[in-house]
């Protein structure tokens, strides 16, 4: 049990104090923690007469730390001992949520079952949160100590080596760090002994060689220059301040003067600088501090010329959806071929909703996405867009969300996390490629921002617009129920028509010359060069060799964490854990066996694009993956580099692309003729109820790249596997052939979209106590769900073991919600044994 340090209550029950009087409380307040801690707990606020606004985040004391939280509403004043604690201070620059997006957070975490505070914590951008980190200084004891001038200094921590011989490591690396650092950071330092650190920094604390306390860290403030503005003309006022031999400082005033809304103070020289400082002594300029876009996120210049004509089909579903602007809540499915033209009907009913004074809010499922479609909607409405997404630095992104805010910025554009974006008067939410697994966050709070949105715009009395090629199954049957309403978009918005699919049974015409392309690809990417037309290779497998192999004994090099074999990556020259990171080098001689006989086996994009360049000496090759775009930390690493690839892409300086799913999202290159989908096998057999419906969608996706522009284009696809059924149905581009055969089995076996799953997953370093807690869990939550709840588990995860975890999974089946999250909250309520963890996942999209 947590300790919550006694003021808390749970699931909105207050905590006061009994001596209380009817005129303190209202000064008692409901705040959400940002912590992984359930419920919400009551603080007094000690100032006489404030008011704080629900939205507001403040600083309180928590157990034996300071946290930041955010306020709710007014506390609920209740009998008992409990006497609520006050709160420490508020945290500066307004409410950093509006009631709507309290509201909705509210919801998530009643339906996700997850702390209303690590909500509200994701909904807001780096630099808008205030961060609470909690710092160990050294005292001059421990100063002493880390100096080895003291016997304080044998203190061991075992295991971590700061390179300070006998020296205590964490007193040595607090000393290198100036003598103060954060825990967590400590922790980092220490790799694998991170465990001990919490517990070794006590004993430090104890003994009197450190201290530790909680900072809280105000928010960033904005982006912002200083603005040189003349005041009103006075010319008796002038003539005192200037007398005749101050000809420089009048030049500098009618400088000023010339400029409208003001000169930026470092666009100054020095001298003009210093006769700003008498001008503003004076009265006749003044200077304030203005927020700035920063350069990622300013007006770009509209594209001239009229938009596109829209085709019959675009003008009827644009007819649909402008018709539902402003008649409350609807939601649409907007199902469109690939190359039909959905962003267009997007970009004309935002349009609309705009002209009405309405906002929008546009999702994305990747980055991969953003640039592109930015520039579209930048081309079409200015600086009316803001973009928001992991990529952008923390500046430029925290700039867009307060212009939103403020109602500078009337368009939202990002990936899931701006499901939370301040748009104000919210009239449009678009989720684009809405069938994407990459919608459902799968750390921290686990909610799909599809879903969210949906839940958003509902209560916000807007449209939803849910836009694909390959609808989400649950979208479709949304459909079938009524929930949602179905606009389709049957043909290309371009004279050319879908791409012919071939399939090459890989049993019949094997791979050739490094296991990669079939004589019939081989031939196929050969005359599309000939040709001086594009190819995309697609292959959804990073790296170079996706296994190690002893050709003596069969042993496979496996992460010592994860029941995982590593991924050798050539370009780093080691073997890569896809699952914990660890990363090693290749060993020399077998580790079982020791003998020389190591193998890189299987394929990744990074081999791929070595196999292509050996076989297409000519070709201008270049890879498209995570490895490639980066992780999407900054733009320096990621995001640059992903936008210089689909730059050259588009301009045509890349001849053959290889790529892994990131190049089937809604890239339009037209230059592109011919795509090749290597092995789409392993993804077919993947112990996973979704695996068909995510090998159909990303075949079909891929397939919808080839010939966009003025030329027809083509698709080859090899496999082993040519009767799978996502296989039969690509080769027609059958949609909805698809639907019906996956439906049907869905449906006879039990499966979402016609039941709702939760699924409890276990981990713990101890396999035996995991598996005594996970049965306790499955027992708990089949006595609490009854016979409308059906329990499949506990069972042993695909990968059993990751990060030296081994992992249990108990998954809930129920066609109605509320027995389902009755059984799902018993089975996390359960005390577990020490170690081990639960994460609960409300309609989980991965049974790996």
């Amino acid at each position: 049990m947590i300790d919550t340090g006694g003021e808390g209550h749970t699931d909105g029950e207050a905590g006061a104090d009994t001596g209380v009087h009817a005129n303190a409380a209202s000064s008692l307040l409901e705040v959400a923690v940002a912590l992984p801690v359930p419920g919400t707990f009551t603080y007094r606020d000690p100032r006489p007469g404030s008011v704080i606004v629900a939205g507001t985040q403040v600083v309180v004391p928590f157990g034996g730390r300071t946290v930041t939280g955010f306020v709710l509403g007014p506390g609920r004043p209740m009998g008992g001992t409990v006497k609520p604690r006050d709160i420490e201070s508020v945290v500066a620059g307004g409410p950093a949520f509006d009631e709507p997006i309290l509201e909705l957070c509210r919801w998530a975490a009643d339906y996700y079952q997850a702390p209303l505070g690590e909500i509200l914590r994701a909904g807001l951008p780096q630099g808008e949160r205030a961060n609470a980190v909690r710092l160990v200084r050294l005292t001059p004891a421990g100063q002493r100590a880390a100096r080895g001038e003291s016997p304080a200094s044998q203190i061991t921590l075992g295991g971590i080596d700061a390179g300070g011989g006998d020296i205590n490591p964490i007193l040595r690396m607090l000393l290198d760090a100036g003598g103060e650092m954060q825990s967590r950071a400590i922790a980092r330092q220490a790799g694998p002994q991170a465990a001990r650190v919490a517990g070794q920094i006590a004993k430090l604390e104890a003994a009197g060689l450190v201290e530790v306390g909680d900072e809280v860290r105000d928010r960033r403030s904005p982006p912002s220059v200083q603005i040189v503005l003349a005041a009103a003309m006075n010319k008796s006022l002038e003539t005192k301040a200037l007398p005749a031999r101050a000809q420089v400082r009048r030049l500098v005033l009618e400088k000023i003067r010339a400029v409208t809304d003001g000169i930026v103070l470092s666009a100054l020289s020095q001298p003009e600088r210093a006769h700003v400082r008498a001008l503003a002594s004076a009265g006749l300029v003044h200077v304030q501090r203005r927020p700035v876009s920063p350069a990622g996120e300013q007006a770009r210049p509209r594209v001239a010329g009229p938009p596109p004509t829209p085709t019959s089909a675009q003008a009827n579903a644009i007819a649909a959806l402008s018709a539902a602007l402003g008649a409350g809540y609807a939601c649409f499915l907007l199902q469109g071929v690939t190359g039909s033209g959905k962003t267009e009907v997007y970009l004309r009913v935002i349009a609309e909703a705009r002209a009405a004074g309405r906002g929008a809010l546009v999702l994305v499922p990747e980055i991969a996405l953003t640039p592109q479609l930015a520039g579209r909607f930048r081309a079409r409405f200015g600086d009316d867009v803001a973009v928001l997404h992991s990529a952008l630095p923390p500046r430029e992104r925290l700039a867009a969300w307060r212009r939103l805010r403020a109602g500078e910025v009337g368009i939202a554009l990002g990936a899931r996390s701006a499901v939370f974006a301040p748009v104000r008067d919210l009239g449009v939410v678009v989720v684009d490629e809405e069938h994407d697994s990459s919608f459902k966050q799968e750390e921290g709070v686990r909610y799909h921002g599809r879903d969210l949105a949906v839940v958003r715009a509902q209560r916000a009395g807007a449209i939803a617009i849910l836009g694909s090629a390959t609808p989400s199954l649950e979208s479709k049957r949304n459909v079938h129920l009524g929930r949602f309403r179905q606009l389709l978009l049957p043909e290309r918005a371009t004279p050319r028509p879908l791409p012919p699919v071939e399939i090459v049974d890989l049993r019949r015409h094997p791979p050739g010359p490094g296991g990669l392309l079939s004589i019939p690809l081989a031939e196929a990417v050969a005359g599309n060069l000939a040709a001086g037309q594009q190819t995309i290779l697609f292959l959804n497998r990073r790296g170079f060799s996706t296994v190690v192999l002893c050709r003596a004994c069969g042993h496979v090099v496996r992460c010592a964490h994860c029941a995982v074999s590593m991924t050798y990556h050539r370009g780093r020259d080691r073997l890569i854990c896809h699952y914990c990171g660890t990363q090693e080098s290749v060993p020399a001689v077998c580790p079982a066996c020791r003998v020389p006989k190591l193998e890189r086996l299987g394929m990744g994009t990074e081999r791929v694009e070595a196999l292509v360049k050996e076989q297409f000496p000519g070709a201008r090759v270049a890879r498209l993956d995570r490895d490639t775009a980066g992780s999407g930390t900054g733009r320096a690493d990621g995001a640059g580099r992903l936008e210089e690839v689909l730059r050259a892409m588009n301009a045509g300086e890349i001849d053959i692309l290889v790529g892994t799913q990131m190049v089937t999202k809604g890239h339009d290159f037209g230059g592109v003729t011919l795509v090749g989908v290597l092995q789409p096998d392993q993804a077919m057999h993947l112990p996973d109820f979704r695996a068909a419906e995510r090998v159909f969608q990303l075949l079909e996706q891929v397939a919808g790249r080839a010939g966009r522009g003025d030329r027809p284009g083509r698709v080859i696809v090899q496999t082993y596997n040519p009767e799978h059924a996502a296989v039969v149905c690509v080769r027609n581009h059958d949609y909805e052939g698809f639907v019906r055969g996956e439906m049907a089995a869905r449906a006879e076996t039990g499966y979402p979209p016609f039941t709702r799953m939760v699924v409890l997953r276990l981990d713990g370093p101890d396999e035996r106590r995991v598996r005594a807690d996970a049965r306790a869990v499955a027992d708990a939550a089949q006595a609490a769900g009854g016979e409308r709840v059906h329990l499949r588990g506990p069972a042993e995860a695909p990968i059993p073991r990751v990060r030296g975890r081994s992992r249990f999974q108990v998954w809930l089946a129920a066609t109605e919600r509320a027995p389902l999250s009755a059984a799902a909250r018993a089975g996390a309520a359960v005390k577990l044994g020490p170690d081990v963890r639960l994460v609960l996942d409300v309609d989980p999209q991965s049974t790996l």
